[in-house]
């Protein structure tokens, strides 16, 4: 639109130019015009030289009612024009000498004493000009552009150079995502942005103590359980001498409760010193996962197979989370196999899906919808607390995780698939 505005203000003022170098030759050329007799003549003498060469581009003509006076330049050319009254002016263009464009500017003109009319005529071809104007136009054009696309390069490297503290807070935000650092480095962090990573450092020292305390929590009253369950342990041996039957129930529990502190103790040091924003490293995280359940399991023999590709090292959901889900599904696992668990990792189309399958005796059809349902069991022959897949649910729902369980393909058992596309 500017360019438009632009183009139009130099087309008018180069018209506006033309007319006025028209208004000055009229002038010249009445100076030049006498009234002699009744008669009109011009004085060459008085006039231009651009009058005197052929089609030189500026012409006059002065009409009579019985003759034309016309300058050497328009040759054997005539201008059509229009008859005018006395002081009466018109301004007009046409095609003139070699089919150019001119234009012409006119005044009528009446002799006093013999009241003879005549209409003197002045004209310009506007090709050289409009030529110059052209040449005008593109170059002022060019130079618009030129200066207009460096205006914008000069934005684009100024916005590139204020945002690029944003893109290094950026780069740190995914160091400490996937675990690399702990907290920011101040001494590398633009002036201006130095308030917001010491007030996240804050938050990442608040929430690394909060972990921590959480996890000695657990690891004390787990150390602090083990006493009375080795006084529980001696009272259950002295009951079986008198009553077995009792004394069998109680040792169950008793395993139970053993298994579920040693399983509780072993994901505290898994974790360990946990950074609040890391994420679960593959494969390393699962082998731990299993190692440790293969210990709590050891009177299994349980071969685990794993299917990870290279190109997937993270996991996209906070690592302490992603220890509970996986390690809920594979204690799952664990309890009900026979003798293999495979865990399958895959990635197509932005479609990230994680797989936990075993061949155990599997889940009837009818059965497989209730297994989120908090403390529900679908086999009390099985220790357990019914908790573990409805926390599962839970941390899915927390990610936006679609949960699947469904029959295995390759084996006889459960196959559980998560869906982190979603």
């Amino acid at each position: 639109m500017a360019i438009i505005f632009f183009e139009s203000m130099l087309r008018q003022a180069f018209h506006d130019s033309i007319i006025a170098r028209l208004q000055e030759d009229l002038q010249q050329v009445l100076l030049a015009t006498h009234i002699e007799d009744s008669t009109f003549s011009i004085d060459q003498s008085q006039l231009s030289n651009f009058y005197k060469p052929v089609y030189s581009g500026r012409y006059y003509q002065l009409d009579l009612p019985e003759q034309e006076l016309r300058s050497r330049s328009l040759w054997d050319q005539r201008l059509e024009v229009v008859d005018l009254e006395k002081g009466e002016t018109r301004a007009w263009q046409t095609k003139g000498p070699q089919n150019h464009d001119i234009q012409l500017l006119s005044i009528g003109l009446k002799s006093e004493t013999s009241g003879l009319n005549a209409t003197l005529t002045v004209a310009q071809d506007l090709s050289i000009g409009r030529k110059v104007f052209s040449e005008i136009y593109g170059t002022k054009l060019i130079v618009n552009l030129v200066m207009l696309m460096t205006m914008i390069m000069g934005i684009f490297l100024v916005l590139r150079q204020s945002f690029k503290p944003v893109n290094q807070m950026k780069d740190t935000l995914a160091k400490l995502r996937e675990g690399e650092i702990s907290s920011f480095d101040l001494d590398t962090i633009p002036l201006e942005l130095q308030p917001l990573a010491s007030n996240y450092n804050e938050l990442l020292q608040y929430s690394s103590k909060q972990i921590e305390r959480s996890r000695n929590n657990l690891g004390n009253l787990s150390h602090g359980l083990k006493t009375p369950i080795a006084v529980m342990q001696q009272q259950v041996e002295a009951l079986g001498l008198k009553d077995p039957q009792s004394a069998q129930a109680l040792q169950k529990q008793l395993d139970l409760v053993h298994k579920m502190i040693e399983r509780k103790l072993a994901a505290a040091r898994i974790t360990g010193d946990m950074l609040p924003a890391a994420q679960m490293q593959l494969p390393k995280d699962i082998e731990d996962l299993t190692q440790t359940l293969k210990k709590v399991h050891r009177t299994k023999n349980i071969n685990c197979r794993f299917n990870i590709p290279a190109d997937i090292s993270r996991l996209p959901m906070h690592r302490e989370d992603g220890m509970e889900l996986l390690g809920n599904l594979l204690d799952n696992a664990f309890k009900w196999a026979d003798s293999e668990i495979r865990v399958c990792i895959s990635n197509h189309n932005q479609q990230l899906l994680l797989t936990i399958e075993d061949d155990g005796p599997g889940v009837k059809t009818e059965e497989l919808a209730q297994l989120t349902h908090r403390g529900k069991r679908l086999d009390e022959a099985t220790m357990g607390h019914g908790l573990g897949l409805s926390i599962v649910k839970d941390i899915a729902e927390q990610y936006k995780i679609a949960l699947l369980f469904e029959h295995s393909q390759t084996l006889p058992g459960l196959k559980v698939t998560l869906d982190f596309s979603d």
